[in-house]
């Protein structure tokens, strides 16, 4: 097994809310941790190509951005197709994402 493949295997996808059916497909969005907003991003067939997105995304935005690692942008895989809308409309949904995304920003702080 590649090691990209197990990489790919590691990663966390965030789901869409109860109720929702998860799209075949992986997205990859953006979490602006400063301004608690969600960006759209980009769709991908399978997890080894948006997780090799994800962590060049992530290398872009290190070098780009001046902030400390807590607050940069937070590239995350997700299966919900329709999450930017849906974030807006179902506050529970944000809520849950919000407290995990937060979460995982403040570890990669610890990490650095």
């Amino acid at each position: 097994m590649s090691t990209e493949k197990v990489r790919a295997a590691r990663a966390r996808v965030y789901g869409p809310p109860e109720g929702v059916t998860p799209d075949t497909k992986v997205h990859v969005y953006t979490f602006d941790v400063f301004n608690e907003t969600f960006l759209d991003g980009k769709v991908f067939e399978n997890i080894e190509r948006a997780v090799q997105f994800q962590r060049h995304e992530q290398e872009r935005i290190y070098t780009e951005q001046e902030a400390t690692p807590e607050l940069f942008d937070l590239p995350f895989l997700s299966s919900d197709s329709d999450l930017v809308a849906r974030v807006g409309r179902d506050a529970e949904y944000r809520k849950r994402l919000l407290r995990d995304l937060k979460s995982d920003a403040r570890g990669r702080g610890r990490r650095h």
